[in-house]
């Protein structure tokens, strides 16, 4: 086997070719890059309206939960799997939407969880407080 050795400083290249099976991202003067600069402000206040929405408004709120918990999935899966393939305009529109239902999906949990470091955080205020009272020997 022969073993060619090619000094660094005498590599040259002439043309490089490269493939993307993505579409281009647009160049200034459109609108679309703001909306990638701005897609989570937009995902956020979407989903602070939804759920809103969705708190204020009729039905059971566990099947409608379910129901969201279910569209986010798929939000997110066709997001995931579908994303690079569509135009650039669509994949910013499917990103915010997405974004939205995964953030009002998880919204009971990030709820939930933030009740229980809340409560765990009173019941050590009262402990120490009650470590306080025992301790006071006046």
């Amino acid at each position: 086997m022969k073993r060619i050795e090619v000094d660094p400083s005498d590599v040259r290249v002439v043309q490089a070719q490269t493939r993307s099976y993505t579409s281009s991202q647009p160049t200034g003067g459109a609108p679309l890059p703001f909306l990638r600069r701005h897609r989570a402000k937009f995902a956020l206040a979407l989903a602070i309206i939804e759920l809103f929405a969705l708190g204020f408004g009729p039905g059971n709120l566990l099947q409608q939960w379910l129901l969201l918990l279910a569209i986010a999935f798929g939000a997110v899966f066709l997001q995931v799997v579908l994303g690079r393939y569509l135009p650039y305009n669509l994949r910013q529109l499917t990103w915010i939407f997405a974004l939205t239902q995964a953030l009002v999906a998880l919204f009971p949990i990030f709820l939930g969880v933030g009740v229980v470091i809340i409560v765990i955080l009173l019941v050590f205020a009262v402990l120490a407080g009650l470590a306080l009272l025992l301790g006071d020997r006046r």
